[in-house]
């Protein structure tokens, strides 16, 4: 399979995936009775973005990474001609994607939030906001970490 295919196909995946798992852990976290959702403190919306962004950042890049592995080995899809600027061991990546992705959450909402002066968010908006972000992240994530699986030497 060409290499820019696969990308592609596993992106979405993983975009489909990460999503939903983002909408099941927000109804676990913050429930379902639509009340407002506080902002700052342990367990609140810019602090669940830790672990979000950690684990997407993690699974976007470790399940998809193994699976291209995998499928460079028995032929079924073709190596990058590139070098990737990322470590090429999976778990160190996959671990470097986490850390970043966890950190980019925070930075990015803390910031925003802080900047709005907000407290809490209406819980529609705070869960569009997770999704949103669920999909940028597994969209960067995945195709990077992809590459570097695929990449050649």
């Amino acid at each position: 399979m060409n290499p820019a295919a696969y990308i592609r196909r596993e992106t979405g995946v993983s975009v489909v995936i990460n999503t939903m798992l983002t909408l099941g852990f927000f109804l676990v976290a913050f429930g379902r009775s639509g009340a407002p959702v506080p902002v700052w403190g342990l367990g609140a919306y810019v602090f669940d973005f830790v672990p979000q962004g950690f684990m997407i950042g993690l699974m976007a890049s470790l399940v998809p990474g193994a699976l291209a592995g995998k499928a460079l080995r028995s032929g079924r899809v073709a190596a990058v001609n590139a070098r990737s600027p990322l470590p090429s061991a999976l778990l160190v990546r996959s671990l470097l994607m986490a850390v970043c992705g966890a950190a980019a959450g925070v930075a990015i909402s803390g910031g925003l939030l802080f900047a709005l002066g907000l407290g809490q968010l209406p819980w529609g908006g705070a869960l569009a906001a997770k999704l949103v972000w669920a999909v940028v992240l597994a969209a960067l994530v995945t195709p990077a970490g992809l590459r570097a699986a695929l990449a050649r030497g």
